[in-house]
């Protein structure tokens, strides 16, 4: 299963709005991402439920309405990979 800080990992080392499925791809292999969509679903509410609990803004982890999601940085903002 993947971990909440896998998904936000692989979110902030793109650095741009990308499509679920590759994200899935990264995670869960990429023979077939659309068949993780459950997977995904449920990593993504975990990370922000996480987030939530953590006081970390909502915004940080955003979707665009068109399939995307992204790591959403401020100015001033930095991302320490410890993976």
């Amino acid at each position: 299963d993947v971990l909440p800080g896998q998904l936000l990992s692989e979110l902030a080392m793109i650095k741009a709005a990308v499509a679920w499925e590759v994200i899935a791809g990264e995670l869960w292999g990429r023979r077939d991402p659309s068949r993780h969509r459950m997977s995904w679903d449920r990593a993504l509410r975990r990370l922000r439920l996480q987030l939530r609990e953590a006081g970390v803004r909502d915004d940080l982890v955003r979707a665009d309405g068109r399939g995307n999601v992204e790591c959403f940085l401020y100015p001033g903002d930095r991302v320490v990979d410890e993976a």
